[in-house]
């Protein structure tokens, strides 16, 4: 008995255009698409003389179609995401704070930050993992990986242990870039900005420098006689920290 071929479909796009290509692979040969083609032709000689679907409905039956399976989350993006949304989300007031008080900011979200431990538990560390995707976290981010093995004591399941451990990995990974963005964040002049703020708030023209003989004098002016100079500076640093994600 001949025994019919069977065809898997392979398209740069399916489900409403979502490219799978990256994702997938396949191999073809001119004799294969020869064959195809000679039945397409076959069928549609077919159609044209009889009007019926039912060839086109048994060679259809023959295709198979199969869509790849979902990439893998990016987890290293994922936790240059989060600490980015830490910045700008929940500690954009403290830090401006901290670099108009001290000229630096801090990367100490548990001392450094009104309930920064809390938060970051809440935000970044209490998330649930399936096996598969502890797995495959661990497996992105092992150069962060949680060794302290007192945080699964006497949970027996390994499974549940892969899923807590990859839990805190995750929070290493957050953690190290966060403390790479105030890096960045520590890298602005600070000095500069107050300076240049103070000129724009007190309205002085170049000329008018040399009134001042130096910058702390001007931002002190500043300080003590411009209302508005407190808030404009707070949304330059805000407007420079931004800018780190331009």
């Amino acid at each position: 008995m001949k025994q019919e071929p069977s065809y898997i479909i392979a398209s740069i796009y399916v489900d409403l255009s979502r490219p799978i290509s990256r994702y997938s692979s396949y191999r073809d040969t001119d004799y294969a698409k020869q064959i195809l083609k000679s039945q397409l032709t076959s069928l549609a000689i077919q159609f044209a003389s009889n009007h019926s679907l039912d060839g086109i409905d048994e060679f259809m039956g023959r295709f198979h179609f199969e869509l790849p399976p979902e990439p893998p989350t990016n987890y290293r993006q994922e936790a240059e995401d989060d600490a980015a949304n830490l910045v700008l989300e929940y500690f954009m007031d403290e830090i401006v704070d901290q670099l108009i008080n001290k000229g630096e900011a801090s990367a100490d979200i548990n001392n450094d930050y009104d309930n920064g431990d809390g938060i970051f538990h809440e935000v970044i560390t209490d998330r649930s993992y399936h096996m598969t995707e502890a797995a495959e976290l661990l497996s992105q981010l092992y150069e962060y990986a949680e060794e302290d093995a007192g945080l699964w004591e006497g949970e027996t399941d390994v499974d549940r242990i892969a899923e807590i451990q990859a839990a805190y990995t995750y929070g290493n990974a957050v953690w190290d870039e966060f403390d790479t963005l105030i890096m960045n964040i520590n890298s602005l002049d600070i000095d500069d900005i107050k300076f240049e703020t103070a000129i724009k708030c007190l309205g002085l023209k170049p000329d008018d420098l040399d009134d001042y003989e130096k910058m702390e004098e001007l931002i002190e002016t500043a300080e003590e006689t411009c209302v508005e100079y407190e808030e404009n500076l707070r949304e330059r640093l805000i407007e420079e920290i931004k800018n780190f994600w331009e």
